[in-house]
Order: structure tokens, then C-alpha cells, then sequence
């Protein structure tokens, strides 16, 4: 295969096994896979190699002028960044699913591949959405082209959700049921807390802006906190809730953020069910499109790999950012967004009142007020949402309500993701 692209996958984990069966016994046009590289070679794998394949050192594959493309499925930071970058100094193109070094450290990464003229693909690190943002580079689309993106990012998280509002279980239970089938880690925080998505929303985020920069810090909130009683009251209000990621767009300034939301019912994220990913934008003309898609697993994470060494083997364009234009992030205080609150009040009278007068005060409008039966002796819980209202505002009046002596308990807050917010 004297025109093929010669690869070395470093990670021969379970993707990197994937990946590397596909290309061992597929055989595609222009890829030739000559060299793999782990740690630990003697376990069993659902491909076998010839030895000449195989190798510990991973610095000797990447110094190997004769090779011409690394796929670095290591994942971590250390010594994947590393890889990454030595091989772009050295010439070579690389492909990742490395969200976490992407998130990190993509500014230092995707700068040196722009600098040297190299290509970096990273599809395969938000694999539930990766195909509908290939097709805004293909077409020009640009961030400042429409008003709104929200995302369900994180297979596990929306999986544990999904359980607790089909089953009425709590999330403990939820989340071992997803770890028994192995859709959940031993250790779910970067899952479960909204880490994993910021991550791929900042890739994203860099994609569509064409912005290498490192994102300010944004709000990330997981979904530990998210109960029974919310999933039952959001769907007698004609919601799901979901963990989503938000990116927003006016004027050039950019609302960012990771959080459990109320959606539609009806809306493409609100019916996403089980381990599954799914984008919604909206254009500058109010259009919405979306896709739905697997989040993970071996094998879409293999095809989004594949795509990317294709496309390089091919010459065809590969979205990767190239700019260092800085974003603009806008204050969070700032944002409108509509509310659901659940405080757990003393069942007397003017306990609604003494809450809504502080609103009022904070010049925010109430939609909507659902007192339901006690579950205590110590309160009755009180759900109210708002119209629009400035997160800023919202934070400053339930200072004030948590404050009250009627009110037993903090106030739990979900943001409300309308397509008209």
C-alpha cells in the first residue's frame, strides 16, 4: 500500500481495540495500520496482532519518520498531551477522542497544529454530536450564525435520568442500576457532575467559533441533587429533565453553562431516552434542527475515528479550530432564563405571600404556583416557576427566602430551557 496513510494507534484499551480490529481487518482505502503501542500487551483482546505490531514505547513510534499518522487513545492528560505533541512536531497528523486533553489543553494543541500545518481529529471526542458539526463546516456556518445551542452530552447522566423518571427511583438507585450494566464508571463523578460535558461543550464551543482559546470558567452543575418528587413535578408542568449543556449566542457574546434543566416533553432532548446523546440548534431565523445519536461505545467511538483518518487520507477538509480570536463569555448574573423552585415551606397562612412579595421586590414575574400535600409534619412542598427573570435577580431573592423562618429548607432551583429563552 505504497499511497496509504501508515498509522500507529498508541492505547489499546477497549476503543483503541475497536479501532484497531477495524483497521486491521477492513482494510480502507488509504489507511494502513502498522504499529500499536500499550503498556500492557499480554491481555486478552478481541484482536489479535502479529508481534512486529506491537510495542511498549510509544516515543520510538512517534519519532518514526515512516509513520504518518498517531491516533491517541491513551486518554488522561499525561503522557497523552505529550504524545499529541511530539508527534504534531514531528510531522505527523493525530487523531484523539481525548476530551478531557482537548478541554484542557486544546489551545496549546490545536495552536501548534495551525502553526505547523497539521491536522488534529478529534470527532470521536463528542461522538453524540460530532456528525451534525461536521456538516456546519461544511456548509460556513459560523457561531454568530445562530442564537442557541443546547445538548445532552453525557450518555450516563441522561441514562440515570431516564431511569428515575420511568421508575420513580432515587438516584442512587438509578446510578447503580447504570453501573451493573456498564454504562456507568465505579467512579461516575465526571459523569454525573457535569465535568464530562463542559468538557465537550468547550471542544464544541472552539469548533463552532473557530477559536482555539482556552474558555473562561463557566457554571457546571451536575445532577446529584435532582430528586423523584422534581421528575414528577416537572412532567405534571409538560417537562423532562435533563443534564444539558447551553450554548448561547447574541451579538457575539457567548452565555455558557452545564445544568440540569427542565425541557419539553415534546422537544427532541425532552423524549431522549437511555444512553443516547442529542444536539438542538437554533439559526439567526428561528430554524431548529438536532440529531440524535449513541454518546459512547466502542463502536460509534471507532466510526468517528475512522471518519477522521479517512478525511485526512483523503484530503478532505477536517474541522479543527485555527484561530486565536479570545471569546467573549457574558456576565452569568445576566442571563434570562425562566425557573422552577421547590421550597419546603410551613403549611400556614401567608407563607406564599411573604415569598412572592420578595420576588416582586427582585422584579421577578411567577408563572405558576403548585402547592402539593404535605410529605412532613415539618413542611408542605411548594413548586413555583417564573417568567423570564435575570439569574442575578433569581440568586438575590432566594437569599432572602432561604432567609425566612416560614422556609425549612434550602430552595432547589432547575433552569428552564424554553426555545423561546
Amino acid at each position: 500500500m505504497a499511497d496509504s496513510k501508515k498509522i500507529a494507534v498508541i492505547g489499546f484499551g477497549n476503543i483503541g481495540s475497536g479501532v484497531v480490529e477495524a483497521l486491521y481487518e477492513k482494510n480502507f482505502t488509504g489507511l494502513e495500520l502498522v504499529k500499536v503501542v500499550d503498556i500492557d500487551l499480554e491481555r486478552p483482546r478481541p484482536v489479535t496482532l502479529p508481534t512486529g505490531y506491537l510495542s511498549t514505547d510509544w516515543q520510538a513510534v512517534v519519532n518514526d519518520p515512516s509513520i504518518d499518522i498517531i491516533v491517541e487513545l491513551i486518554g488522561g492528560i499525561e503522557p497523552a498531551g505529550s504524545v499529541q505533541l511530539q508527534a504534531l512536531r514531528n510531522g505527523k497528523d493525530v487523531v484523539t477522542a481525548n476530551k478531557m486533553l482537548l478541554a484542557q489543553r486544546g489551545q496549546e494543541i490545536f495552536s501548534l497544529a495551525s502553526e505547523l500545518k497539521r491536522r488534529v481529529g478529534f470527532r470521536a471526542s463528542f461522538v453524540g454530536c460530532h456528525a451534525l458539526i461536521h456538516e456546519f463546516q461544511q456548509a460556513g456556518v459560523s457561531a454568530r450564525q445562530f442564537r442557541r445551542i443546547y445538548a445532552i452530552l453525557n450518555g450516563t447522566s441522561n441514562y440515570i435520568l431516564s431511569t428515575m423518571t420511568r421508575d420513580g427511583t432515587e438516584f442512587e438507585v438509578a446510578l447503580k442500576e447504570a453501573q451493573a450494566k456498564g454504562l456507568a464508571e465505579s467512579d461516575p463523578s465526571d459523569d454525573v457532575e457535569g465535568m464530562d460535558t463542559a468538557s465537550k461543550i468547550r471542544i464544541l464551543l472552539s469548533l463552532i467559533t473557530n477559536s482555539y482559546q482556552k474558555v473562561a470558567p463557566f457554571p457546571i452543575e451536575g445532577i446529584r441533587d435532582v430528586t423523584p418528587q422534581d421528575i414528577q413535578y416537572a412532567d405534571e408542568l409538560g417537562y423532562s429533565i435533563k443534564l444539558v449543556g447551553v450554548i448561547e449566542q447574541s451579538n457575539g457574546v457567548f452565555n455558557v453553562a452545564v445544568h440540569p434543566a427542565l425541557v419539553p416533553q415534546a422537544s427532541l432532548l425532552g423524549s431522549l431516552e437511555g444512553a443516547y446523546n442529542g444536539t438542538e440548534l437554533e439559526d439567526e431565523y428561528g430554524v431548529v434542527s438536532g440529531l440524535v445519536a449513541p454518546g459512547a461505545g466502542v463502536r460509534p467511538t471507532t466510526d468517528a475515528i475512522i471518519k477522521d483518518l479517512l478525511d485526512i487520507a483523503g484530503g478532505n477538509p477536517l474541522p479543527m479550530p485555527s484561530s486565536a480570536e479570545q471569546l467573549v463569555l457574558g456576565n452569568t448574573e445576566d442571563a434570562q432564563r425562566r425557573y422552577y423552585l421547590r421550597f419546603s415551606a410551613l403549611d400556614q397562612a401567608g407563607v406564599l405571600a411573604q415569598i412572592s412579595g420578595l420576588f416582586g421586590k427582585h422584579d421577578i414575574s411567577i408563572a405558576a404556583v403548585i402547592q402539593k400535600e404535605a410529605v412532613s409534619k415539618d413542611f408542605v412542598p411548594l413548586v413555583m416557576t417564573t417568567h423570564l427573570a435575570r439569574e442575578g435577580n433569581v440568586q438575590a431573592a432566594l437569599q432572602e427566602v432561604d432567609r425566612l423562618q416560614v422556609v425549612r429548607a434550602r430552595t432547589r432551583v432547575i433552569r428552564i430551557l424554553n426555545a423561546d429563552t
